[in-house]
């Protein structure tokens, strides 16, 4: 039970959770709260991304699409920080 407590203290860093290529947010799942355990990452303009699609086509046609992958990554305090496809880390804003 202790350690599940260190992952949400307020002293968990907030890291960059920004697309480097569109600027929307990055969505992803890391189900194990262990230092370096990973899962995918993709931008919420992405095609996989889970999102509402508008009934009107006319809007649909304004939905912006973004390719943007990359790996999540548990850091040692508990929290996320997300690495581009060629492995290093996205820069902080």
């Amino acid at each position: 039970m202790s350690r599940l407590l260190k992952f949400f203290s307020d002293d968990t860093r907030q890291w960059n959770n920004r697309c480097p290529e569109c600027g929307s947010c990055i969505t992803f799942r890391l189900n194990s709260g262990d230092f370096g355990a990973t899962s995918i990452a993709r931008c919420g303009n992405n095609i996989m991304s889970t999102r509402d699609f508008p009934r009107n086509e006319s809007e649909r046609r304004k939905m912006r699409l973004c390719g943007w992958r990359g790996k999540a990554v548990r850091m040692r305090d508990g929290s996320v920080r997300f690495k581009n496809s060629d492995g290093r880390f996205l820069i902080e804003w």
